[in-house]
């Protein structure tokens, strides 16, 4: 409640500055920037779209937000512009993906797992093990598995769901070093405030903690946890690389990000424009994997050079040791696992 109080209060504050951004026609337009007349075609309307990220400017994901904005200005003739804010700087995720109804933010970018407190399928995305490796995410994120799974999100929290890039495939930095799930009983690990994190490091015999990413390297310095748990490019980019001595290749959960727009204001954009936005999503998106991917390599020396050490382990055991682990807590994503698993092309 708190927070529509806050998100309402803040819509009244920035209501000129939405009505600016939508401004430089000669047509009128509502708040959310959609033109009076035949959506079918676009006008001579212009729009200024704002994006939310976390993630930093030195982030593959943001060169990725940047393809896409640069994208969608080309194809639209200028008539769009998408205005990037990264680092949280319109808020936290929750707040921005709220505030998409709104106005106070048009686009937010970012794992989909975000959505799981307006819709369960959203855990699918950080259920562990999965995928096999890379290709296998790929054909599910680019094939027709992942376009029927966001696109059933999408209805289900009234937005529009489009592309899919790689975060990133988490592993742990930890202070202690982990070879096996046994390693980690009563271990004090970090996770994000989603509740799947929770229950999967619980169900491992783990402690975890959620915590924003920014608390984090406070929290390990001081022994409030002693380790957590992200993608290797945002963890050297947070700096815990230089709190923790250990990275654990553990590869438990493939991250997905995609563009997320309220469903309202999307369909209210002329039909051209509707597509020029979903297709350069998608072509973000495949430059965001190929950016991430191209990140985990360059940037392993770098971690090392930290004196941080890579502990390989065995992957099998900490998947026997999550056996039944979706059946018990999260039987709804059963079905959809189990189509994520049979789209491995290998």
């Amino acid at each position: 409640m708190k927070k529509r109080i806050l998100a309402t209060l803040l819509c009244a504050v920035m209501s000129l500055s939405l009505l600016a951004g939508c401004g430089g026609s000669s047509s009128s337009a509502d708040t959310n920037g959609s033109s009076d007349g035949d959506s079918s075609a676009p006008t001579d309307e212009t729009y200024t779209m704002k994006m939310h990220l976390s993630i930093g400017e030195t982030d593959p994901v943001y060169k990725s937000a940047q393809f896409f904005a640069d994208t969608v200005h080309e194809k639209s003739n200028g008539a769009i512009t998408v205005e990037l804010y990264p680092s949280s700087s319109l808020g936290n995720t929750a707040d921005c993906l709220e505030g998409l109804s709104l106005g106070i933010c048009n686009i937010v970018y970012e794992s989909i797992g975000n959505l799981a407190s307006l819709t369960s399928l959203a855990n699918i995305e950080a259920a562990p093990y999965l995928y096999s490796g890379t290709d296998h995410w790929r054909a599910v994120w680019e094939g027709e598995v992942g376009q029927g799974i966001l696109q059933q999100m999408g209805d289900d929290c009234g937005m529009v769901i489009m592309g899919a890039g790689l975060q990133g495939i988490r592993v742990m930095c930890s202070n202690k070093r982990i070879e096996t799930p046994a390693d980690a009983a009563g271990f004090k690990l970090r996770v994000p405030t989603i509740p799947i994190y929770l229950d999967t490091w619980t169900w491992l015999g783990a402690t975890p903690t959620p915590l924003g990413g920014s608390e984090v390297f406070t929290a390990i310095q001081q022994g409030t946890v002693n380790g957590a748990e992200n993608g290797l490019t945002n963890i050297a980019s947070l700096s815990w690389d230089e709190c923790t001595k250990y990275i654990i290749e553990t590869k438990h959960v493939y991250n997905t990000d995609s563009f997320i727009m309220d469903k309202t204001y999307f369909e209210a954009l002329p039909e051209e424009y509707q597509t020029i936005i979903r297709d350069a999503a998608v072509e973000a998106g495949k430059r965001c994997t190929d950016l991430v991917l191209e990140a985990n390599e360059s940037i392993r020396p770098e971690v090392e050079a930290a004196d941080c050490e890579f502990i390989e382990t065995d992957v099998t055991l900490w998947q026997e040791a999550l056996d039944g682990f979706l059946e018990e807590k999260y039987p709804d994503l059963v079905s959809y696992a189990d189509q994520i698993k049979a789209a491995d092309p290998t």
